[in-house]
C-alpha cells in the first residue's frame, strides 16, 4: 500500500461516515427539500437513537473479535419486561429490572462463548432464539399493552419536549449521547477498552499477556445486552406495549450502522463516535424514503446494499493492507 493511500483510508477510518452523510443529505435535498426543515432533522436524530444505543454495544462486540446475533430478540425480551413490570412495580424498578434483564442475557452469550467454547456466530443465534422463545412463553404469545391512563409514566421515553420551537422525542437523544459519552470513556480511557480491542487484535497473544480474556468477553457481552435492553425501553414507551416479537431483524440494523461507522470486522479497531453518526444515516435514509412515498420493503432494501457496500469497503482495506505486509 503506497503512503497515499495509507493517508487515504487513516482519514477515511476518522471521517469517511460523514462524507457519506453528506453525499446523502445533498441527495435527499435535491429529491425532496423538506428533509432540511429543522423538525425534521430533529425527528431524524431522535429515531436514530435506538439503532443508535444499540450500535454502541455492538460497537465493543464487534471490536473485540466477535459479533452479538441476539440483540433483537433481547429486545423484545426486554419489552415484555418492562411492559408487565411497570404498573406493578413502576417506572424506575421497572427500567432497572429491564437493564438487569439485558445484562443478564449478555452474560449468559459471554458464558457460551468463553466457557463452552461456542462459536461466537452460533452462540449468539442459539442464543438469539433461547431469548425469543422465552418472551413467547412469559407473555403466552400475546402482547403487554400499557395503560395509557394507569401508567402515563410509561411516555417517559418519547414524550414531546420543545427545543428549538419545534416538539420531538428529547430522551432518546439524549440518552444516546448519553451513552455515547459513556462508551468512548469506556473504550479510550479504561483498562477494558484496550482489553478489548487486544483481544479482538489476539487473543492468544491477550491471553499470553495475562488478560482476563474471558472475563473481558463477559462484560462486552453484558454491555451489549445493556444497551439492546436501553433500545427497548424506547421501543415500548412509542408504542405501549411489550411484544416477543419486537425487534425482528433489529439485529441486521445495528451491525450495519457499527460496521459503517468504521469499526473494523477483523476486530481490535473500533469507532465509537462513528457508530452513532451511522445510524443517524439510517435513520435519515429512513425518513428520505418515507417522504419519498416508498414502502419499508425498499427501506429493508437500501439499508443492505449499504450493508454491503460497508462491507466492500472494509474488504478492500483489509486486501490493500495484506499486499503492503
Amino acid at each position: 500500500m503506497s503512503r497515499r493511500a495509507g493517508m487515504f483510508w487513516h482519514y477515511w477510518e476518522r471521517f469517511g461516515i460523514l462524507v457519506i452523510l453528506l453525499v446523502v443529505l445533498c441527495a435527499f435535498s435535491i429529491l425532496t427539500p423538506n428533509i432540511l426543515g429543522v423538525t425534521n432533522l430533529l425527528t431524524v436524530l431522535s429515531r436514530s437513537a435506538t439503532v443508535g444505543i444499540a450500535a454502541m454495544g455492538m460497537t465493543f462486540a464487534i471490536c473485540s473479535g466477535g459479533f452479538d446475533l441476539s440483540v433483537g430478540s433481547i429486545v423484545g425480551l426486554s419489552t415484555c419486561i418492562w411492559a408487565s413490570a411497570l404498573p406493578v412495580v413502576g417506572i424506575v424498578p421497572a427500567t432497572l429490572l429491564t437493564l438487569a434483564v439485558g445484562a443478564g442475557c449478555g452474560a449468559l452469550n459471554g458464558l457460551a462463548i468463553t466457557k463452552l467454547k461456542i462459536v461466537t456466530f452460533v452462540a449468539t443465534l442459539a442464543m438469539s432464539m433461547i431469548f425469543r422463545g422465552t418472551a413467547l412463553v412469559y407473555t403466552d404469545g400475546s402482547k403487554q399493552m400499557i395503560s395509557r391512563e394507569f401508567n402515563p409514566e410509561a411516555k417517559f421515553f418519547s414524550e414531546n419536549h420543545t427545543v428549538f420551537g419545534q416538539q420531538i422525542q428529547l430522551v432518546p437523544l439524549l440518552m444516546m449521547i448519553a451513552v455515547y459519552i459513556l462508551g468512548y470513556f469506556l473504550y479510550r480511557k479504561t483498562r477494558f477498552g484496550v482489553y478489548a480491542r487486544s483481544i479482538g487484535s489476539s487473543e492468544t497473544s491477550s491471553r499470553t499477556s495475562g488478560i482476563p480474556v474471558d472475563r473481558t468477553l463477559i462484560a462486552v457481552f453484558m454491555l451489549t445486552g445493556v444497551t439492546a435492553a436501553a433500545s427497548s425501553l424506547i421501543f415500548s414507551s412509542q408504542l405501549m406495549q411489550g411484544a416477543a416479537t419486537l425487534g425482528l431483524g433489529f439485529e441486521l440494523e445495528v451491525i450495519t450502522a457499527t460496521i459503517l461507522g468504521g469499526t473494523s470486522l477483523a476486530g481490535g479497531k473500533g469507532n465509537v463516535w462513528g457508530s452513532m453518526v451511522a445510524a443517524i444515516l439510517l435513520a435519515l435514509m429512513r425518513n428520505g424514503l418515507n417522504i419519498l412515498g416508498l414502502s419499508d420493503e425498499y427501506q429493508r432494501l437500501a439499508i443492505g446494499i449499504i450493508l454491503l457496500l460497508a462491507l466492500t469497503i472494509s474488504g478492500i482495506q483489509s486486501v490493500m493492507k495484506e499486499r503492503r505486509r
